[in-house]
């Protein structure tokens, strides 16, 4: 009489070996990668400063078209804008406003994750006799006037 072997067939499917090697890679790529987008989130949520400080410049304009000075606060612009950038990232004040000029601020608000962009923390603009200029303030609060840290690449 003959007896069939019973054989097993192949197993298939992955070792653990295997598998730890897939998580692994995986692991490192998130590491390398998770930071870069980061940044490159930061960078993009800067034009939503970059927005609000040109609207309202462009606001300012029309401020000082029909009075002495341009204006104080954000609210007494034309059309009472809001404060606050577009995609509330940012709040935007007025300094030293005057009948020549004035200086813009928009600083990332502390409940934004764009709080984190230490290198660009403030955006800045200063209008002073029809001469326009922009620069950056760090998370210290150190000044950034030649565009070091790349805060104003449009």
């Amino acid at each position: 009489m003959h007896h069939a072997s019973l054989s097993r067939p192949a197993a298939r499917g992955f070792t653990l070996i295997e598998l730890m090697i897939v998580v692994a890679v995986v692991a490192i790529l998130a590491v390398v990668a998770l930071p870069a987008y980061q940044d490159s989130m930061r960078k993009s949520r800067r034009a939503d400063a970059i927005a609000a400080l040109t609207r309202l410049q462009l606001l300012q304009e029309r401020h000082r078209g029909a009075n002495p000075a341009y204006a104080s606060v954000v609210a007494s612009m034309p059309g009472s804008p809001s404060a606050t950038s577009p995609e509330q990232h940012y709040t935007v004040t007025i300094e030293g406003p005057s009948a020549s000029g004035y200086t813009m601020m928009a600083t990332a608000n502390a409940s934004s994750p764009q709080f984190a962009d230490l290198k660009c923390r403030k955006l800045q603009v200063v209008m002073a006799d029809g001469t326009i200029t922009t620069s950056s303030f760090d998370a210290g609060g150190a000044q950034d006037t030649a565009n070091v840290n790349r805060c104003w690449v449009r």
